[in-house]
């Protein structure tokens, strides 16, 4: 948004320099750009009136041409060609410099004496258009000087408006800014029209096929216009915010756009089968072509302005080739309507068509507006192209927006705004943004009624936002950041899952994070028996995200998946995250848990990765760094027990138990991935997969273990090796040496797992070794072959085991 400086103060007045309003602007949340100037200085340039024009007798393209300026008659050659005598126009002389630092003087063009320049808009430094002279009122005595007509250059603050405020995409818009920020009141141009004998429903129909895509559609007829160029005043303001000047009458549409933010567009009546307008969808294999002379092929989403027999234009975007206005135009009809902004963003997206137009449709509109629009636009038009206003207008308003009120508590601006505002300023600060403000259900609050062009203003904490905005955001005080200590409040769940995540990562594990919603096909394929547990929401935004997760599983399969489909074959990742679910009872759930995904020879050196993968392998190494974790939370070794898990391979699975004071507590299970599920991401090599509950794991990680004397005694160690059955388990060999373990054992590990037919069919021989230490003094043989034996003796006889002594 380009807002010329003299342009606004016609709105409201303020002393500030551009330079301080664009600073207070900025403080208030709109982004200033630049300041830019239009213009020149115009010393030693005048008002020259064309007395003859004629061909340059040694160039075809140039003209040579007498000027009156003023007291003087002067020679100048000319390259335009969009004037001609009694015309008048800018003339530069010999000592006055152009807007690209050119300094005119003197001299002689292909033998012709010129004695100054012509000048067009760009030499001006009013836009970038050299395709023909400036023509200047014809009333302007020649010999004035210029700046007089043109005035000092024009300081143009470029503005970035954010999408939430369509409102500030006009001067008016702006304006209302200003005067809030600096206390002043707005001062809004008349709106008044003399209207017209001949009723307006003798001279156009207006039917609105779509109310959804145009919610309001207002029509005024004009009799009698003369299409001239635009009043100099209005031609400069537009080129200044950077519109080109056209006509009278498109100017004044323009004018309005930049004034109110209303949209406008002006057909000639003649143009328009039957004086009908039907706003409608296009119809499929619709054409047209734009006011920029391109043919465009229209689909049934886009919205359109017909006449009874074809479109007319792109509703809210531009007008169409053949009804628009000509240099004979003199009945027109001047549209002014609010249309639906997704739509018409579409449209634009779709034909890459952004004019000023869509551009503020696409944005958001007040409905109320339209009117305004068009009778501001009806008045200048009856002022400035000398035309008459059919009786009435025509006004399809499909349904009032609803008026919206909001409730501001004064406490709630002070806490949150760290300021202490007085309930007066509050009010004055809510009534200078032309809210309407009444006292509220209890004395420290008010009643807000939203105007329908703040759009943005939905909900209390928008109100505070506006107060802070006018207040001034460099007002604000700056604290320092502060934590807040509750009484009885315990992080330490917190911080010990902080805790946990630096474990797995120093093991070599990577952090993945999902979304908490899965699909239910995925769901299915790890387990679709449990499916009355699932809690699936009622209005998903996608089917692939419309159950809250009940484990973390199926979501780390997934990533390992997208993985090895982008060739990477080796990863270690883990996610700690929320599962859901729902109870027999119908009662909803929530916990912590961790998932461990490991694919590839991640546990390997380089020099051993060749070697083929075994599900040994990958079952291991994942008990590996679960004994890992639970040494360093403070849990001892987990104990494990074979399970039936659906989505893992037969024979792979285990449920997890922790030891915590006398009884085991489950708290996850691990397994190898179902060769089945795996083919699903096309997964031909083990995947090893552990999920437990986070809690149970953390609890004592806080814990500061006793300190122990480091032992002055040497040790002794022993070996056994026991036959057993071949289904009989490391947990039971080892609950019944802890059973019976003296004081004096210190250390117990198995080293050997042996098979062969040697030992029997059906056996296999469990290898153990044992560390002794007395704490008190050194032990003979003697003493740890007595202590042995009776361990030996008590597995041996509880599982009918023979003994290989070594």
């Amino acid at each position: 948004m380009r807002v010329p400086i003299t342009w606004l103060r016609d709105y409201v007045q303020f002393d500030a320099s551009p330079a301080e309003l664009a600073d207070r602007l900025t403080f208030s949340g709109l982004e200033i750009e630049e300041i830019d100037t239009i213009g020149v200085d115009c010393r030693g340039m005048v008002v020259g009136e064309v007395l003859s024009v004629g061909p340059h007798p040694d160039a075809d393209d140039l003209q040579l041409c007498r000027l009156s300026a003023g007291r003087d008659t002067v020679q100048v050659v000319c390259g335009a060609h969009n004037f001609g005598p009694s015309d008048k126009v800018p003339l530069a002389l010999p000592g006055s410099t152009l807007a690209d630092g050119t300094l005119i003087r003197k001299g002689s063009i292909r033998g012709q004496a010129s004695d100054g320049v012509l000048c067009a808009e760009d030499e001006l430094g009013l836009s970038d258009d050299h395709s023909g002279l400036l023509l200047l009122p014809r009333d302007i005595p020649a010999g004035t000087p210029l700046a007089e007509i043109l005035g000092s250059p024009e300081p143009v603050l470029v503005i970035e408006v954010t999408p939430n405020r369509p409102d500030c995409l006009s001067m008016i818009g702006i304006a209302r800014e200003v005067a809030a920020l600096y206390g002043k009141k707005l001062k809004l141009p008349g709106i008044a029209y003399p209207r017209g004998k001949k009723p307006i429903a003798e001279m156009a129909k207006v039917e609105v096929k779509d109310p959804a895509l145009c919610p309001r559609y207002t029509a005024r007829a004009i009799l009698g216009a003369t299409v001239d160029h635009g009043p100099l005043w209005m031609r400069l303001r537009l080129l200044q915010a950077g519109i080109r000047a056209i006509n009278n009458i498109v100017d004044i549409t323009n004018y309005v756009l930049l004034e109110c933010g209303q949209p406008l567009h002006a057909f000639d009546r003649r143009f328009l089968s039957d004086n009908t307008i039907i706003v409608r969808r296009a119809k499929k294999n619709d054409k047209m072509s734009t006011l920029d002379d391109l043919e465009r092929a229209l689909s049934p989403e886009m919205l359109v302005i017909a006449d009874s027999n074809k479109p007319v234009a792109l509703a809210g975007v531009m007008g169409g080739a053949g009804s628009e206005i000509r240099d004979d135009t003199t009945e027109v009809l001047l549209e002014s309507a609010c249309f639906n902004p997704t739509n018409i963003r579409r449209t634009s997206a779709t034909l890459g068509l952004s004019t000023e137009s869509s551009y503020r449709f696409e944005r958001g509109l007040d409905p109320n507006l339209a009117d305004w629009g068009s009778k501001r636009a009806t008045s200048l038009l009856i002022e400035l192209a000398g035309a008459t206003a059919a009786a009435g207008s025509i006004d399809v308003y499909a349904g009032k927006p609803r008026k919206k009120t909001i409730t501001c508590r004064f406490s709630n601006v002070r806490d949150l705004l760290g300021v202490e505002l007085a309930d007066s300023r509050i009010r004055s600060i809510l009534k200078s943004l032309e809210l309407q403000v009444t006292p509220g259900k209890t004395k420290d609050s008010c009643s807000v009624s939203i105007p329908t062009f703040r759009l943005d203003l939905e909900i209390e904490a928008d109100l505070i936002e506006e107060i802070a905005r006018i207040h001034g955001l460099d007002n604000l005080p700056l604290h320092a950041p502060r934590g807040l200590l509750v009484p009885g409040a315990d992080d330490s769940p917190v911080r010990a899952v902080y805790s946990c995540k630096s474990m797995l990562a120093g093991l070599g594990l990577t952090e993945i994070m999902n979304y908490s919603l899965v699909s239910e096909r995925i769901l299915d394929l790890f387990d679709a028996r449990a499916a009355a547990t699932r809690i699936v929401l009622p209005n998903p935004i996608s089917m692939d995200q419309s159950v809250l997760r009940p484990s973390l599983i199926p979501q780390m399969v997934s990533s390992l998946g997208h993985n090895l489909s982008r060739q990477i074959d080796e990863a270690a990742l883990f996610e700690m995250g929320r599962v859901y679910r729902k109870t027999k009872a119908g009662k909803l759930e929530e916990a912590e848990h961790l998932a461990i995904g490991l694919m590839g020879n991640i546990g390997r050196s380089p020099l051993d990765k060749r070697r083929a993968l075994t599900p040994e392998d990958s079952f291991l190494w994942l008990k590996g760094m679960l004994c890992s974790l639970c040494t360093r939370l403070g849990i001892g070794n987990p104990v494990l027990e074979q399970a039936d898990l659906s989505w893992a391979e037969p024979g792979t699975a285990v449920k997890i138990a922790i030891s915590d004071s006398a009884k085991p507590v489950e708290v996850g299970f691990a397994g190898l991935l179902s060769k089945a599920i795996g083919k699903e991401w096309r997964m031909n090599q083990p995947v090893a997969l552990l999920e437990v509950d986070v809690l149970p794991l953390v609890k004592h990680v806080f814990d500061v273990p006793a300190a122990r004397m480091l032992p002055i005694y040497p040790s002794i160690q022993r070996d056994m090796a026991i036959i057993v059955p071949k289904l009989t388990k490391n947990e039971e060999v080892m609950t019944i040496i802890k059973k019976n373990s003296p004081l004096e054992l210190t250390a117990v590990a198995p080293f050997d797992i042996y098979e062969h037919e040697g030992i029997g069919a059906g056996k296999k021989s469990l290898a153990y070794a044992f560390t002794y230490r007395a704490p008190d003094h050194t032990l003979t043989d003697e003493e740890a072959n007595r202590l042995h034996s009776v361990i030996r003796d008590k597995v041996a006889g509880e599982l009918d085991a023979e003994v290989r002594e070594r």
